[in-house]
């Protein structure tokens, strides 16, 4: 079965290593892991009997006499994974193969906000996928499940969002595995988008970047030599804590707020238009949010020091692109800012929010930080 080798930690190592430097051969990847030529044919013929590895001939050296290096490229269905993803208005589901390409993935209205309703949904969802692929649960590596709040590691201890502020305090991991016949992993909406987006997104080419999310929240991301940086009790990269509740937040609730307090009864933001975004009000609150998320740039930027800075949400999406265009344009991100500034970017995944999540499995399986001995 494909999950049981990767219980070994050098298998782990080597699908890491093709999957950060492309197809590799044996001998590359012998010198790469530091270990014996035997144990590195031994593993890749395992991998290769159960179909997770393929071999084919190197294109540069075709044609040359001997015997031509041939290259190790990792089959990218043989690793398939769930990912659910919602926030206060909408689930997000899919089945994803390892290279993120969804195999298949549906949108469900959220109509009720209750812990049970919206789990109940969502793992409907995932059997319904997996029953249509002619799956079954064996098949899947692990599901990963993403939605709003400050998640910590203690359990009974996640920081409920207004919109979710009638669930119990319970263990969430332990109360989402029972909804699920496979592994559930479980990290907040910001973190799991900000997976996505170092996986399949914008941020593939960097080592080290942050990530700004703007939904109701604020929340974020930050991400050393291409892993995500949780830090102490997940806490990493939580920039909505510099912004107090009791002043003006460049927030998806404080801008519904902000609308609501001039007559525009919006409760939702997939409620807001364009028509929304050219009134007055909320032509000032726009303003006010690109200064504050300048200022919490120059912030990641001197503190962080990233290659780049990424911006992406469930907030409305021309008011995202809006804010990152001003930011990006800008002449300087602050005074006396004397550093070659990090590069200003648009999330391109926010459209399928699910596949973060998807890839939380394969995250934890394949990175570094996670492997024992």
């Amino acid at each position: 079965m494909s999950k049981d080798i990767l219980q070994k930690f050098n298998a782990r190592r080597i699908i890491a290593l093709i999957r950060t430097h492309g197809p590799l051969s044996r001998l590359q990847l012998t010198q790469m892991l530091g270990v014996a030529p035997s144990t590195v044919t031994r593993l890749v013929n395992q991998m290769m009997d159960i179909n997770l590895l393929t071999e084919f001939p190197n294109p540069e050296k075709q044609g040359q006499k001997g015997f031509p290096a041939k290259l190790l490229r990792f089959v990218s269905d043989s690793l398939v994974t769930a990912g659910v993803f919602f926030d206060p208005d909408r689930i997000f589901t899919c089945i994803a193969d390892f290279d993120g390409n969804p195999l298949s993935e549906e949108e469900i209205p959220i109509t009720e906000r209750s812990f049970e309703a919206i789990l109940s949904q969502a793992s409907q969802s995932i059997n319904n996928q997996i029953e249509a692929l002619k799956l079954n649960s064996t098949h899947i590596v692990g599901c990963g499940v993403s939605y709003p709040g400050q998640h910590t590691e203690e359990p009974g201890r996640n920081l409920k969002t207004k919109q979710f502020s009638n669930w119990p305090n319970v263990d969430v991991l332990n109360d989402l595995q029972p909804f699920f016949d496979f592994p559930v992993y479980q990290i907040n909406d910001a973190k799991a988008a900000c997976l996505g987006e170092m996986l399949y997104g914008a941020c593939k080419p960097y080592q080290n970047f942050c990530y700004i999310w703007l939904s109701y929240g604020i929340g974020g991301a930050a991400v050393i030599d291409q892993n995500l940086y949780l830090g102490n009790n997940l806490a990493a990269a939580e920039w909505g804590g510099l912004f107090p509740k009791s002043k003006m937040r460049p927030s998806g609730q404080h801008f519904l707020d902000t609308l609501r307090a001039s007559g525009h009864e919006l409760k939702r933001l997939d409620s807001i238009t364009d028509w929304h975004l050219e009134q007055p009000e909320a032509r000032q609150w726009i303003d006010e949010a690109t200064q504050s998320l300048q200022w919490l740039s120059l912030v990641i930027a001197r503190t962080f020091a990233p290659e780049a800075i990424v911006f992406g949400g469930t907030l409305n999406a021309s008011l995202i692109d809006e804010i990152q265009t001003r930011i990006a344009s800008a002449k300087h991100l602050g005074e006396d800012f004397l550093i070659s500034p990090p590069d200003i970017l648009r999330a391109t995944t926010d459209n399928k929010p699910q596949l973060g999540a998807a890839a939380l499995a394969i995250h934890e399986m394949l990175s570094p930080s996670k492997f024992t001995q």
